[in-house]
């Protein structure tokens, strides 16, 4: 089989060529970019709802629809773009440190408990988008689930590590 695949990518153009390198280095982050890019759309549908829903309720009657859909900006999605373009491109960029200068496979399933600059990015980036997640859906719920959850986790932390609170 990977005679098949050398043979196959002997026969390719020059940029066909650098475009399969490119993708077959890259093929390892798809499962990580996925999940990234997926917890932004749910930030963003998150947000949105919550903006319409404030909109909502200050309109006057008769003009509540329009008053929603005036929430959405081209603006306001555009930070979406250009989150979800730098997440990848940072992603991309510690991977590729990680393998080239630290000699890391940071996202194999024996080394994932391994300290690399990759694992650690995507955890800060998930964690960033989990807390807006999270506080969006408080807001638009009225309940305050995302400061129980962080109470919680900040005591089972202090537990965890022998923390004094005073």
């Amino acid at each position: 089989m990977i005679q098949r695949t050398l043979m196959t990518i002997e026969t390719m153009s020059f940029p066909a060529k650098i475009f399969a390198l490119a993708i077959g280095f890259l093929s390892p982050l798809s499962a990580l970019i996925h999940v990234i890019l997926a917890l932004l759309l749910v930030d963003m549908i998150t947000s949105i709802y919550y903006q319409m829903k404030l909109a909502v309720e200050k309109a006057e009657r008769g003009k509540r629809t329009w008053a929603a859909f005036k929430v959405v900006e081209s603006a306001k999605l555009r930070k979406t773009i250009e989150k979800m373009f730098f997440y990848v491109v940072v992603i991309i960029v510690f991977y590729s440190f990680d393998l080239v200068l630290l000699k890391i496979q940071p996202l194999n399933e024996d080394s994932i408990v391994t300290v690399s600059i990759t694992n650690l990015s995507a955890v800060l980036i998930a964690l960033v988008e989990m807390t807006s997640i999270a506080s969006n859906v408080s807001k638009i719920t009225g309940n305050p689930i995302f400061n129980k959850i962080t109470s919680i986790f900040s005591k089972k932390v202090n537990k965890k590590f022998e923390i004094d609170e005073e």
